[in-house]
């Protein structure tokens, strides 16, 4: 099997029961990501800004010890669902990731609705970065708050956030809709740019530090005791951990010479990168000042370092870092989110429109406007979304991680011929981790309700999505059944 040939599986049946034809080929993409732009994308996906937001809830579920057993614990399962989504991706190289993936093996219902909630999740993450990207600008340099324009959802919107946010999408939505070389090469000055600032501002703290600090390193401040808290920060790694999936969404632009085999140890790479990454940060900033201190601290780990240089020199590199880091995040997943609305209007799933490429700049053009467009809509909600954006997110990924291991153990007694990559561990650790990514998910499912004590909203905005993706698949049905009748 050559690196770019399709997985020989039947086509599945297009909407209305007619088979879906073959058609002219669509235009293919620019194939000019390389292997070091792969790795941007995969860790500038995990990477966004949780280690400086939430570092004190982790401190304080579970300790410096807790936090980094837990992040091991949830690497090695990420680890071997990045290694599935690698094997996947090696029998159908093709734009769309898990939307291909459930096409394909499962057929067009089932992948119609692992795309439709996975463009939820993509979308929902851009929108969370427009809103976020103003607050750590607002946190880094307070004279920037201006007037408030309204309030929603318990929140006031201010002018400099709006201007920021929507200042914020249009550059990223040029980016990708411009050109794909411009956007990965945007993402890789920004994360190997990041990646160059926080090793010298962790070495700079840990030099600072005093192991002392460390003490004691299995402990929660907290009522309930540390793994409790070491269990919670585990199943809170799907979200933390994820974002290697942007890899597969654009293996069709690979460039000449780069195998599935080279994809598959980049996304495994990109993910075991990221874990030493957040327990490098637990650990330099429980050095830095004694972790006790800092558990249940908003930007703990600025806080963690402030002292470290004078006037807080380092905590306002370390914020800065991670203004910059949101926008590899944010560009990244609207590379994402393009290319599985492109993938699904190649299936005629979606308007034709959203799958065409831009006959100069050979990108995804209306894809990444409409990506654009739901982003900036979910901007204008403001930071009380943020919670409900981030939990239907994280339900909607979750859920696709089952998906991706049950497609593996079909295909794997349904192929004769052997993947180009293989995940390791057999038959087994493919049901091990299904079974665990099924208690992530029923955990990020029920939790919101759990803690609200009623209906939350994202059951609603979740409910209400996929009745719109019925409705539209049912319209998408009755025309091609009529178009078929013609």
């Amino acid at each position: 099997m050559s690196n770019r040939e399709p997985l020989n599986l039947p086509s599945p049946q297009a909407p209305g029961g007619a088979r879906a034809a073959a058609g002219p080929p669509h235009p293919q993409p620019r194939r000019t990501i390389g292997r070091f732009q792969f790795f941007a994308l995969g860790f500038g996906s995990i990477i966004g800004s949780g280690w400086l937001v939430v570092l004190g809830d982790w401190l304080q579920a579970a300790g410096p010890g807790g936090a980094m057993l837990a992040f091991l614990a949830g690497g090695l399962l990420m680890g071997l669902l990045a290694a599935i989504y690698a094997e996947l991706s090696s029998r159908m190289p093709e734009a769309g990731g898990e939307f291909i993936f459930a096409y394909r093996i499962f057929g067009v219902r089932a992948g119609f609705f692992v795309g439709w909630f996975v463009a939820l999740h993509l979308i929902t993450v851009a929108a969370f970065e427009a809103i976020v990207l103003p607050w750590m600008l607002q946190v880094l340099f307070p004279q920037l708050r201006g007037p408030v324009l309204y309030s929603l959802l318990g929140q006031e919107i201010t002018l400099d956030a709006v201007l920021l946010g929507v200042a914020g999408v249009v550059l990223i939505t040029f980016l990708n809709y411009r050109d794909v070389r411009l956007a990965v090469r945007f993402q890789s000055v920004i994360t190997y740019g990041f990646l160059a600032v926080a090793i010298v501002a962790m070495a700079v703290a840990s030099a600072a530090g005093n192991p002392q600090n460390l003490r004691p390193l299995f402990e929660s401040p907290a009522a309930a005791p540390w793994w409790i808290g070491a269990a919670w920060i585990f199943a809170n790694t799907a979200f933390f951990l994820n974002g290697f999936q942007a890899i597969p969404q654009a293996i069709e632009e690979s460039a000449p010479g780069i195998s599935p085999r080279t994809i598959a140890r980049v996304m495994i790479a990109s993910v075991a990168v990221a874990v030493l990454f957040y327990c490098v940060t637990v650990l330099s900033a429980s050095l830095a000042t004694p972790w006790t201190e800092l558990a249940g601290v908003p930007m703990a780990t600025a806080a963690a370092v402030e002292h470290v240089l004078p006037n807080g020199l380092l905590a306002r590199i370390l914020l800065l870092a991670a203004a910059f880091s949101l926008l590899k995040t944010w560009n990244s997943v609207v590379l994402a989110a393009a290319r599985v609305l492109m993938a699904q209007a190649r299936t005629s799933l979606l308007p034709d429109r959203l799958g065409r490429l831009h006959p100069r700049h050979a990108t995804p053009a209306a894809a990444v406007l409409f990506v654009g467009f739901f982003s900036l809509c979910g901007m204008f909600l403001g930071r009380g979304a943020v919670l409900p954006l981030v939990n239907m997110a994280a339900i909607s990924l979750a859920f696709t991680f089952v998906l991706a291991c049950l497609g593996a153990l079909k295909l794997r007694r349904t192929e004769t011929a052997p993947a180009p990559f293989r995940a390791p561990g057999g038959n087994a650790m493919l049901v091990v981790a299904g079974v665990m990514a099924l208690c992530m998910s029923v955990i990020g499912l029920f939790e919101p309700f759990i803690r609200a004590g009623r209906v939350p909203l994202e059951w609603w905005l979740l409910a209400g999505w996929g009745v719109l993706g019925f409705l539209f698949l049912k319209h998408r049905e009755r025309r091609s059944v009529g178009e078929d009748g013609k």
